[in-house]
């Protein structure tokens, strides 16, 4: 798998709504994670870019592509520190961190900040460099400089991409292994509580609602007290679960059952529940809302023993 592949894959595992609301709910970390992934997927586009252009095709100086390829470089680095920071060891704080971790030498970043980044100012004056004059080839160029002593480096860009693709994958691979586990940690904390068996057994409850509707059952709202209290802990569960105010996935379910219920209970007190059309279709509704419940919630036990 490639690279970009790899970063749309961590893209579609972060936007599990059970690892976003629990890992990536502090400050501005979901969006630093996306901004990162994406940063380092372009990147990898711009080496590339640079990889696949035909050597006939490069200037004889090619200070421009230079320039270009390790800006490319650095930035994908930095895309690597923040995403690996924010989802992995919130504590590192350089990315030379990142770099010994990874066994990565910080060669590509002192090459570019000499020639690309301050190179007539570099270490807050203590240095100066400048690129060779003389023809470079699409991989290798010179360049030289005053440490106060006069240094000349030469570059192989060609093995600092295939370095630099070594350390990308690498991380990729951690990070995407590390989501896996925080995701199966949370799953094994909830997976013992199965969410379908919160609202079973309503069918008895359900009668004696329907018994209301026939004959003015002086149970019935004995019936509505227990499917309320059965949905008011799924949400609770759910919540929980989802590190969240919302009722993940069923918000539409839950207002329809909310409004049936209410409406159902608002009947019986006023002593309308008796032969009321509306609520025989209301119920006929409930029914329909818990059945779909039981359905998804079934999903939804399956997925957190897988």
């Amino acid at each position: 798998m490639n690279i970009q592949r790899k970063c749309i894959e961590l893209n579609r595992k972060i936007h599990i709504k059970i690892f976003k609301n629990n890992f990536l709910n502090q400050g501005s970390d979901y969006e630093r994670v996306f901004t990162s992934l994406d940063v380092i997927e372009d990147c990898q586009e711009a080496i590339e870019e640079f990889i696949n252009i035909p050597e006939e095709n490069i200037p004889r100086r090619t200070t421009l592509y230079i320039y270009g390829v390790l800006q490319a470089m650095y930035c994908q680095q930095d895309g690597l520190f923040h995403l690996y920071k924010t989802l992995a060891d919130n504590n590192m704080k350089k990315v030379n961190q990142l770099f010994e971790l990874f066994e990565l030498d910080n060669q590509i970043r002192l090459v570019r900040d000499d020639i690309a980044g301050h190179p007539a100012d570099r270490n807050f004056g203590k240095e100066f460099y400048y690129l060779n004059k003389g023809g470079n080839s699409k991989y290798q160029f010179t360049y030289a400089g005053y440490n106060p002593k006069f240094k000349s480096v030469k570059v192989n860009l060609n093995d600092f991409i295939d370095k630099q693709r070594t350390f990308t994958h690498e991380i990729l691979d951690f990070i995407a292994e590390h989501i896996s586990t925080q995701i199966k940690e949370i799953k094994n904390k909830f997976k013992q509580v199965k969410l379908v068996n919160i609202i079973k057994d309503t069918d008895g409850s359900i009668q004696l609602i329907n018994r209301g509707i026939i004959n003015n059952y002086h149970l019935a709202s004995i019936g509505v007290k227990d499917v309320t209290e059965k949905i008011e802990s799924l949400k609770s569960e759910l919540k929980k679960r989802y590190n969240t105010d919302s009722h993940i996935y069923f918000e539409d379910v839950f207002e329809l059952t909310d409004h049936i219920l209410l409406k159902i209970t608002e009947w019986i007190k006023e002593g309308r529940i008796e032969n009321n059309i509306q609520a025989r279709v209301y119920m006929a509704s409930l029914d329909n809302q818990l059945t779909y419940l039981n359905n998804s919630l079934e999903e939804l036990d399956r997925d957190f023993v897988e």
